[in-house]
């Protein structure tokens, strides 16, 4: 090859590779960056404004506005406006972190200063801005709650994730976030050069969120967390024909606008920072040992497999004896001769002993998987505990053991390994009550105008024989057994009591010096003293609602959880009567919240 071809070879060579340069510079600019390039060329002369979207108001089942939003003002600027340095007077005013955000935010989009800004500091800070084209007031919406804590848990909270945008990220918001978000609303205005707007070139609407309607009644979700105030614990209510939540607390609660825009830093931390968990839904992310409500499943499943019949009587002497172990009854002195409803009634221990031995704890597992006691109940709330109830099974692949005999005691009365949550109890019970129908939990009756339902689901191998017998027997726990004292007048309903330990007898009667019959609940500490449950239906002929109460820390069932679960059957009936009434009464409460909100 001679000199000239070389060079006409290098030539085009490099021709080539400058042309696909070129092009490759091209497609960066004009595909990869074009978007980009475009704002920042409009951005001289325009500004582009976003607003949150109109986040979907949310409502009680009886009409009660429960989540809404309200106007308030915001300080913005757009960095790309603030040549060089930030400005001092940005750090003055705004602080210095704030100012180190502006200078990492984005340039083309709005970027907030400060949020959520009232009447009294804008007529503060407004004279020292007006010489700061670049800074302006925007009016926006933000989240409210009018009745601050109520259904916090259920209802849950917000997060701004950019200025124009909000994301649910607890409780309903979050469930239900892509339902109640829409979409954010558009203004492109054009501005000098010293940032000052000059007229509106496109108007783009939003689109607000969709309408959700939850199955609570606000009367008595009130009237719950009221019981509950000052106590931790779980009340829930439910239709065990259908699996709608009539009420959920969980105790203690909190004030869900802390996060409706602006979280105040301290308040947050005083909740985050509480012994108490009040961010914690108890009602379905605690798990306790249910004590002897889980009598009433272990009942069942004897009648079912055939290890007991309603005629078997047992002679109860206060201590049942495995091998050379012992192992109580409740009442020290025994129940003496106790039928298989009798046990029920009076809540026998040795009798359920007796049961836990024939069964074993496959048995009892079986039975309460049929029941959903082994699984989430799949309510439209996060997170939500599993809850336990043992088998051999498990205890080999977790624990690295085989079962032995004398563990089936304590697992009859619900102790030992046994944990579930509140709205597990609450399931089982309804399909106890409502005739061997495992129900759906959940918390949202429509979306816009659309209802929501789930089937229900028939318990495979479940006798009605066998469901009448408990249900009678869980009568006479109210009419004459342990729950006597929370007996209606008019009112017949079924019942059982529970008390979970939470230390042992022996190593109480060895702290306080005494044995066990002679010590008061308020002398043992409270973080030993026993969880109160108690589980109900009403009424008892044709049962509406399933009502559970647990109360952390406070002593025997019949005493503690009982007379709470008989106010709210009371409520509700009331409730029922005198709908119109009471619900006027809290649409005036929320009303009244709005006119004290200081925006």
């Amino acid at each position: 090859m001679n000199s000239f071809q070389t060079r006409t070879l290098i030539f085009y060579t490099i021709s080539m590779i400058l042309f696909a340069i070129l092009i490759g510079r091209f497609f960066y600019l004009q595909i990869y960056k074009g978007e980009e390039i475009y704002e920042e060329a409009r951005s001289i002369k325009t500004r582009i404004k976003l607003y949150p979207p109109e986040r979907g108001e949310i409502y009680t089942s009886d009409e009660v506005l429960v989540a809404t939003n309200i106007k308030t003002i915001d300080v913005t600027t757009f960095p790309m406006e603030i040549k060089g340095r930030i400005p001092q007077e940005i750090y003055d005013i705004f602080g210095k972190d704030k100012a180190e955000e502006l200078r990492k935010a984005k340039r083309y989009y709005p970027f907030v200063l400060k949020a959520d800004v009232n009447y009294n500091e804008l007529a503060e800070i407004l004279p020292t801005l007006y010489n700061m084209p670049y800074i302006s007031f925007e009016t926006t919406s933000k989240r409210f709650y009018p009745l601050q804590s109520f259904a916090s848990h259920v209802i849950g909270h917000i997060k701004t994730e950019k200025y124009y945008e909000y994301r649910g990220v607890y409780g309903v918001e979050a469930v239900y976030d892509e339902f109640l978000r829409g979409e954010p609303s558009k203004k492109i205005v054009e501005i000098n050069a010293f940032g000052k707007e000059l007229k509106i070139i496109e108007d783009i609407d939003g689109k607000k969120g969709q309408r959700i309607t939850l199955t609570l009644l606000a009367p008595l979700q009130m009237f719950a967390e009221e019981l509950m105030k000052d106590k931790e614990g779980a009340i829930v209510v439910m239709n065990p024909n259908n699996g709608e939540i009539l009420t959920l607390v969980s105790a203690p609660y909190y004030d869900i606008n802390i996060f409706s825009r602006r979280v105040d830093e301290d308040l947050w931390r005083a909740y985050f920072e509480d012994v108490r968990k009040p961010f914690l839904n108890r009602a379905i992310s605690s798990e306790y040992p249910p004590g002897s409500v889980f009598k009433i499943l272990v009942a069942i499943a004897a009648l079912e497999e055939k290890r007991s019949s309603v005629n078997e009587s047992v002679r109860c002497r206060g201590i049942f004896h495995l091998g050379d172990k012992k192992f109580r009854c409740w009442k020290k002195e025994g129940h003496g001769t106790v039928s298989f409803q009798e046990s029920i009634i009076k809540s026998c221990d040795v009798f359920f002993y007796n049961l836990g031995v024939k069964l074993g704890v496959d048995r009892i597992h079986k039975w309460a998987k049929k029941f959903g006691l082994t699984e989430k109940t799949g309510i439209d709330l996060f997170p939500e505990a599993k809850g336990l109830v043992p088998s051999t099974e498990w205890k080999k692949k977790v624990l690295k053991d085989r079962w032995y005999p004398g563990e089936n005691i304590p697992i009859s009365i619900g102790q030992g390994y046994v944990k579930l949550t509140p709205l597990q109890v609450a399931r089982f019970i309804s399909a106890v009550a409502n005739g061997g129908y495992l129900v759906h939990p959940h918390v949202v009756k429509k979306i816009g105008n659309k209802e929501i339902s789930y089937p229900a689901k028939k318990i495979d191998g479940l006798s009605s024989e066998t469901l009448n017998i408990v249900k009678e027997a869980m009568v006479g726990v109210v009419e004459w057994g342990t729950a006597a004292r929370s007996k209606i007048p008019n009112i017949k309903y079924g019942g059982k009591t529970g008390t979970s330990q939470v230390i042992s007898l022996s190593v109480i009667e060895r702290l306080l010096g005494k044995p066990i019959d002679k010590i008061q609940d308020e002398e043992i500490p409270k973080n030993m003293r026993d969880h109160a449950w108690f589980a109900a239906f009403a009424p008892a002929e044709k049962p509406e609602i399933v009502a559970v109460a647990i109360v952390e820390h406070s002593g025997a069932g019949s005493k503690y959880a009982a007379p709470i679960v008989k106010q709210i059957i009371e409520k509700y009936f009331e409730i029922k009567n005198n709908k119109k009434d009471i619900q006027k009464d809290l649409t005036r409460s929320a009303e009244i919240n709005f006119e004290k909100h200081p925006e």
